[in-house]
């Protein structure tokens, strides 16, 4: 999984814990505030009835007493409403019916004997939750009645249920749209902190592909733009070394080759005879003094080609050619190397193919390396076919050999420089190479127009294509 998405997830989780978390907590907060004010509103009414009560009784306006009680009994949840004389006598009630009459019920035989607020809970006749409220009417400090109110639990219970549904409905809403914002929001915030992360991390694969010119540009203002700052200064010291090792190995080279060619003209003409004759054992040491020098010799000259690549100083002087000679004088070349270990060159060349436009040294370089390369890793009585097809612009040329092959997970790495497959190597004796000729094939490939790949499976052997550009008529 990507950081960015992991980021995103890991936010949109604390978003919705966070979101959910004061949703459940607003909704609690909202059922106790609720619950809490229909206890204050039906104190408040209880105690209004009182008030009215109060007045009426002193005025003796029992109009005013009858209208208040009705008017109470419209609000939702008052199952009835009536005020009494001390004696518990009905002065006014919401049922009409019950005036003049002595309330017989407990409240009413509570409220008589008792100068405080009653509360009392009860199931009436037709099996409803009723919740009695009784306050007394004082007088000059004499109880002079007693306000009543009945309300229904099962109305109060439905009115606060369909009032925490509409707050469960805005709660939901606002949840949603917050949720979207997070995630958006998240996502933005994701794009953010990984932008400049993908940046450094694409930064740091191109320096440790050598390209030490690379340059982090991260403009966050926090710890990443420093991060890429610190990346800028060891890419930068890393050139610096790189340039020092460059002019050291070139200047090394370059100081190994002459006196490595003179070595080897000397060796050659002790060996000519030109010094004198020399008997089989002086011979025989001069051979091996002279196959070393020159691998040492070509170890020096793929080192000065790497110099001069890196350096943008390799020479390409493209021409018209025909491949069919270059790829002959390199086999006729390569072939002592190849009966050496019974291998079987097989060239499958057509007579009639169109013309190259490249550098024709460069080329012969290009397959000696690459045939060389099928020699030393492939067994004994093997086979490598050599193949060209005509394919529009270019000419496609294929060696495909019988030897040990390439693991998968090298396969994108053997064009690089010093890259050798060491459990491929162990397998096949001789001297081991530079690591440098694959590099400077891939070069000397694209740099005339061209492009190389493989093909390979362990066992069975490899197969490496490149194309050389047709001349252009």
């Amino acid at each position: 999984m990507k950081l960015r998405t992991k980021f995103s997830v890991l936010n949109s989780f604390l978003i919705i814990a966070v979101i959910l978390g004061v949703s459940v907590f607003l909704f609690i907060a909202e059922k106790r505030l609720l619950i809490q004010e229909m206890e204050e509103n039906q104190t408040n009414i209880i105690k209004g009835l009182a008030q009215v009560g109060r007045e009426s009784l002193i005025t003796n306006d029992e109009i005013l007493l009858i209208n208040y009680v009705n008017l109470i009994k419209r609000t939702r949840g008052v199952m009835y409403a009536l005020v009494t004389d001390a004696q518990g006598k009905v002065l006014a009630h919401s049922d009409v019916g019950l005036l003049g009459t002595i309330g017989d019920d407990t409240t009413a035989i509570k409220a008589r004997s008792s100068n405080k607020f009653i509360t009392q809970s009860y199931v009436d006749d037709k099996k409803q939750k009723v919740l009695d409220f009784a306050l007394p009417i004082f007088i000059d400090r004499n109880k002079a009645g007693i306000a009543r109110i009945g309300f229904s639990q099962d109305s109060i219970h439905q009115i606060v249920e369909e009032t925490l549904r509409e707050t469960r409905k805005r709660i939901f809403g606002v949840a949603v749209v917050m949720l979207i914002i997070g995630f958006v929001g998240a996502i933005i915030l994701a794009q953010m902190m990984t932008k400049p992360i993908k940046q450094m991390a694409k930064g740091a694969e191109l320096i440790g592909q050598g390209k030490l010119d690379t340059e982090i540009v991260v403009k966050s203002k926090d710890e990443l733009e420093s991060l890429a700052t610190d990346l800028n200064k060891m890419s930068s010291q890393l050139k610096e070394i790189d340039q020092m090792k460059k002019d050291f190995l070139a200047s090394v080279t370059h100081e190994l080759k002459s006196p490595l060619t003179s070595l080897i003209m000397y060796i050659d003409l002790f060996l000519t005879g030109a010094a004198g004759k020399l008997n089989e054992k002086a011979k025989k040491f001069l051979r091996i003094m002279e196959r070393n020098s020159n691998r040492l010799s070509r170890f020096i000259d793929d080192l000065l080609d790497m110099a001069r690549i890196e350096r943008g100083k390799m020479e390409i002087k493209r021409e018209s050619l025909g491949i069919l000679p270059i790829v002959s004088e390199t086999v006729e070349l390569m072939k002592p190397q190849a009966d050496e270990k019974n291998i079987e060159i097989a060239m499958n060349i057509p007579d009639d193919l169109p013309l190259v436009f490249v550098d024709g040294d460069r080329t012969r370089q290009i397959i000696t390396n690459l045939l060389s390369n099928s020699i030393k890793f492939t067994p004994e009585e093997g086979k490598i076919s050599i193949k060209i097809q005509d394919d529009k612009k270019y000419l496609q040329l294929s060696l495909s050999d019988t030897g040990i092959g390439i693991p998968p997970e090298h396969i994108n790495k053997i064009f690089d420089k010093f890259e050798q497959v060491r459990e491929v190597r162990e397998r096949v004796k001789g001297p081991r190479g530079t690591g440098l000729g694959l590099a400077i094939v891939k070069y000397l490939v694209e740099a005339q127009g061209g492009k190389i790949w493989v093909e390979s499976e362990v066992g069975k052997g490899s197969t490496f294509y490149f194309t050389l550009p047709k001349q252009i008529m």
